[in-house]
């Protein structure tokens, strides 16, 4: 596996030139250019392949997610290779599908495709980690006969009713894989994100709607006194749907038109929240709304977009308690570095979450330019609380 990697790098690898540190660039300018060809991300995405979802029970594979963003904030053969070096210890090889699932699985695609009876068969497998081979063996026989953005498409609005499965890394495992246009990885990421679906419960519909800012203070004040000590966001999500608490928020913010105004509302939220605690959960909120971004374009237009923003706001609350944020009411002042030398300084970590968020804040900041993205940038470099 390392050959077939080292030979695609080599191939593909390209020099990136040095970036002076200098004055920021204008906001909103997309630097700096990747430092080689597709081939080369392909490369590591090839040899990620042979990990699979999950390791330690319930912890994620970042492998692939982290390889897209160092790849496009500049990172080169080296720097690709040390990522996989660095994760490879601790992941756990892929099970394949058996003879019989892949079968099975490529039957049930083949009837989705065609609209034969029986096309939903892959929702019988969602929620089941246990199902992930069949999974990936049915989105990747969809994914070798249709366009995969006709297959997110068909398959979109059913996963967005989880967008916080596998603590949002379904979600935003997906979103990456979709831009790194590898194959493969998308059948995996679908996959993964289907075998982790699973539902938050509805909260009481009797609260008063709050604007964004004003559920954002009842999130900070009622949340306070609440901690659960399980040891891995998505337990301490499942621990937070269950409470009375949960209950009162997961219901109450405004009415929003559909995802896309939801998701700028939310995107506020968390920036603030992590410029005030640098906590780890919100950092996903951040990654998981840039994900959402990318692929609410594939969303078919015939999609009831209400269920799914309700779904959002359930996960927002749920990943807010499992934080169990340490608000800050002051943010350390000081001068913000430009985007090149905040690339840099990613690509020098080995926390794949902060090669993740550090990316993500970036292209938010292109998509909207926005001084704090670099602010967040740097306080997710100073660490997780």
């Amino acid at each position: 596996m390392d050959e077939v990697l080292n030979h695609a790098f080599q191939d593909g690898a390209h020099r990136l030139a040095e970036e002076p540190a200098g004055p920021a660039a204008p906001a909103g300018r997309a630097l700096p250019p990747k430092a080689g060809s597709q081939a080369l991300l392909h490369g590591g995405l090839d040899a990620a392949q042979a990990f699979g979802p999950a390791f330690d029970g319930a912890m994620s594979n970042h492998l692939p997610m982290a390889l897209h963003a160092a790849w496009e904030m500049g990172a080169e053969a080296p720097r690709l290779q040390a990522l996989v070096d660095h994760e490879r210890p601790k992941l756990e090889p892929v099970r394949p599908a058996s003879d019989a699932e892949a079968a099975s699985a490529r039957r049930a695609a083949q009837r989705r495709m065609t609209g034969a009876a029986g096309a939903d068969e892959w929702l019988l497998h969602r929620g089941q980690p246990e199902s992930f081979p069949w999974l990936q063996a049915y989105f990747a026989a969809q994914l070798g006969q249709q366009p995969a953005a006709q297959v997110l498409g068909a398959h979109l609005e059913a996963l967005l009713r989880s967008p916080h499965a596998f603590a949002f890394h379904g979600l935003i495992r997906t979103a990456h894989a979709w831009e790194s246009g590898h194959r493969a990885e998308l059948a995996a990421a679908l996959a993964t994100w289907a075998a982790w679906w699973e539902l938050l419960p509805a909260g009481r519909q009797d609260g008063e709607a709050m604007p964004p800012q004003a559920w954002a203070q009842a999130l900070r004040s009622r949340t306070q006194g609440w901690r659960s000590e399980l040891p891995m966001i998505i337990y301490r999500m499942r621990s937070a749907g269950e409470t009375p608490l949960y209950a009162g928020l997961a219901e109450c913010l405004a009415p929003a038109s559909g995802l896309a105004e939801r998701r700028e509302q939310l995107l506020a939220v968390a920036r603030e929240a992590y410029l005030h605690s640098r906590n780890f959960t919100v950092l996903h909120l951040i990654t998981g709304l840039r994900a959402l971004r990318v692929l609410l374009p594939l969303l078919p237009a015939s999609a009831d977009q209400q269920p799914l923003v309700a779904a959002l706001d359930r996960a927002a609350v749920a990943g807010w308690m499992a934080g169990r944020l340490h608000w800050q009411e002051g943010v350390p002042a000081g001068a913000l570095l430009p985007w090149p030398a905040l690339h840099r300084a990613a690509l020098a970590q080995d926390d794949e979450h902060v090669i993740k968020g550090v990316h993500a804040c970036w292209q938010e900041d292109v998509r909207a330019p926005d001084a704090r993205w670099r602010q967040v940038a740097q306080r997710m470099l100073e660490g997780q609380a």
